[in-house]
């Protein structure tokens, strides 16, 4: 890992029992061919020891430190191990900032041969559900946490960029897969897995909890699938893991170093001494655990820049005061889309960073970009995370963020402690969610499907009766819009509703695991490519019943700001959307960088389809549409009635 901060040597250990021993912090600068140092952390005997490496340029006040843990076997011991050494170093006031899960594990057929090399672009738990009779749920099913994270983005491309490797989902799972049924199994339930290995998911939940990106790589020792000792190459995997890491060293360094800080109004700092080198973070695996990086810093020097936030990306041009991102994958905590928001977060002083939450899909990305670059003048810094809207909605209902982007669906939970913003959400024509079928009698034989209206469109969505559909969230739009339609149009009303994440939807209507499936955003543009068809478009349905737009995305913001600083964020809002629209080009890395590989000319459909002039104002269409569908949904018992004044704003 690495951290932002000034890194001090620890102070020397004080006489008394082995239980009062102190956390483990940066280990100083040791110089070039200095042997590991090792450094015992609270709570663990001989073996389970950090080890400071040297500065991997050879020069004792550059690169990254790292330093090396054995977390042991399986996740609950890596997630222990690397929980242990991140609090260690928090508590000593020398943070890390990059966590790595590496070591050797089991590749899939036909995607990572033996001796390969696999960096994660989801660290995924494999095993962490239910078993049921009609299969495994994950434990995002059964309502409670995640089984996914995911590690920066960018920072992922570059390590498979430089080590050679394949990227693709890392399972991590307790029981190593022993027969050719269980691989297929799983590879069945994870289309993109390219290894098997049992810790990074608990590393990666320990790194969540401290709110520190993960990085995941694997070097191949054996095929996923019957178990054949003889075929090992373990030796052989663990030397291509040293070279990978050779050829890796570069991309840590390059992610953890910090930029030259800027000059203080007073002219270069005079600080005496030299600035102790970076230190790196934990690295975690079955042969080596955790491993950390540090970034340089002198007590009394201008703080650097922002480490790379859990959910891909740098900071990049950030105004003073924005801070880093929170962790997005805490917020699907058990509990999380239940009860009402509970302000336990107070609003921040004048001149303080705002806590805001949005989606790092395009259209908030473009929205957003001018505003958290520090680019609307008078606007008050923003300290930004990224978090997928069905998180978003849970963390307003529980009343963690300042501003949040949420779906209208939640507004009728959140509004007491929230206020919706005139501004800087989605609404739109012709932007609707699509219900999704394989079988192309289901639409219109073409692929373009129907609005699910009229003789032909009643016909069709009657055969949807008791048959399962997917849905990304029951707290959504789309939901609601799909309930209203279903109650119109399905007769006795649809069978089982599973929720599945966004990406997961599509996959799962091709291969036969539900009969349709609700989906949203860029999926208008690509689901031809999974061979769908679209049985009914919601938006058309809504448009064709109500002659209004359709609500999809919300901007709220804490009632306790006050009316004055409301009414700023709602003008800088306005401000930000006016900038993206008069110089586009501005914000398309930005766009991009967070769209995680999306295709740009569907970036670009996306940000024409959601940003519109209902982004610059709800105007009395907004509102009315807005109304309307809360209303709709109310009595039908799906969200609990509005008051008469709840959308108002200040």
């Amino acid at each position: 890992m690495t951290h932002a901060n000034a890194v001090t040597p620890p102070p020397p250990a004080p006489a008394g029992p082995p239980d009062r021993a102190p956390s483990a912090a940066a280990p100083g600068r040791p110089a070039p061919g200095t042997p590991p140092l090792p450094l015992p952390l609270p709570g663990y005997g001989p073996g389970r020891l950090l080890r400071a490496l040297p500065p991997a340029t050879g020069a004792p006040d550059t690169g990254p430190v790292v330093h090396v843990l054995d977390g042991g076997v399986g996740p609950a011991a890596a997630a222990a191990a690397t929980g242990t050494a991140l609090t260690a170093a928090a508590l000593h006031g020398t943070p890390y900032d990059l966590v790595v899960s590496a070591g050797i594990g089991g590749g899939f057929a036909g995607v990572a041969p033996p001796l390969a090399v696999v960096v994660a672009d989801a660290i995924t738990a494999a095993d962490l559900g239910a078993q049921t009779p009609e299969g495994f749920l994950p434990v995002t099913e059964l309502g409670f946490g995640t089984s996914t994270h995911r590690p920066p983005p960018a920072l992922a491309r570059a390590a498979a960029e430089a080590t050679g490797a394949v990227r693709g989902t890392v399972l991590t799972v307790s029981t190593v897969t022993g027969s050719a049924e269980r691989a297929a199994e799983l590879a069945g339930r994870h289309p993109g897995a390219a290894a098997e290995a049992m810790e990074g998911f608990g590393v990666a939940e320990a790194a969540a909890a401290h709110r520190v990106p993960v990085l995941e790589i694997r070097t191949v020792s054996n095929p996923v699938g019957p178990r054949d000792r003889a075929a090992w190459r373990i030796r052989e995997a663990l030397e291509g893991l040293r070279d990978a890491f050779r050829r890796l060293v570069p991309v840590l360094t390059a992610a953890v170093a910090p930029a030259a800080p800027p000059e203080s109004p007073a002219g270069p700092s005079r600080q005496g001494g030299t600035a102790p080198h970076p230190k790196a973070a934990p690295i975690a695996a079955k042969e080596a655990t955790p491993v950390a990086a540090q970034t340089p810093g002198a007590p009394g020097a201008p703080a650097p820049p922002a480490p790379l936030e859990p959910s891909g990306t740098p900071h990049d041009a950030q105004p003073p005061g924005a801070g880093t991102t929170a962790d997005p994958g805490r917020a699907g905590a058990p509990g999380a889309g239940t009860g009402t928001a509970t302000g336990t977060v107070a609003a921040p002083e004048a001149g303080q960073p705002l806590r805001i939450a949005y989606s790092p899909c395009p259209n908030d990305t473009f929205v957003f970009h001018a505003w958290a670059h520090g680019r609307v003048a008078g606007a008050p810094p923003l300290d930004v995370t990224f978090a997928d809207i069905d998180l978003t909605n849970g963390m307003a209902e529980r009343g963690e963020f300042d501003v949040l982007k949420v779906s209208y669906a939640v507004l009728p939970w959140v509004l007491d402690e929230y206020a919706l913003l005139p501004c800087g959400g989605a609404l739109g024509r012709g932007c609707g969610p699509l219900v999704l079928t394989r079988d192309p009698g289901d639409g219109n034989g073409d692929g373009s499907g129907g609005d699910g209206n009229g003789d032909g469109g009643r016909a069709r969505a009657a055969g949807l009766a008791g048959k399962t559909v997917a849905v990304p969230s029951e707290r959504s739009t789309a939901y609601l819009l799909f309930r209203l339609w279903a109650a119109d149009l399905v007769p006795g009303g649809v069978g089982e509703v599973v929720v599945l994440p966004f990406h997961e939807i599509m996959p799962a209507v091709r291969d036969g695991k539900v009969d349709a499936g609700l989906v949203i955003h860029e999926a208008r543009f690509t689901y031809q490519r999974y061979g769908l068809h679209r049985l009914a478009d919601l938006g058309e349905y809504w448009e064709g019943t109500t002659g209004l737009p359709i609500p999809l995305g919300a901007i709220i913001a804490r009632r306790s700001l006050g009316t004055a600083r409301l009414r700023e964020l709602a003008e800088a809002a306005r401000a930000s959307v006016r900038a993206a629209w008069d110089d586009p080009v501005a914000s398309r890395p930005y766009v991009l960088e967070h769209a995680q590989e999306m295709d740009p000319a569907v970036a670009d459909q996306h940000i024409g389809l959601y940003v519109n002039e209902f982004t610059a104002d709800l105007g009395e269409d907004g509102y009315a549409a807005v109304r309307g569908l809360l209303t709709r949904a109310a009595a039908e018992g799906l969200v609990p009635p509005l008051g008469p004044d709840a959308l108002d704003f200040p």
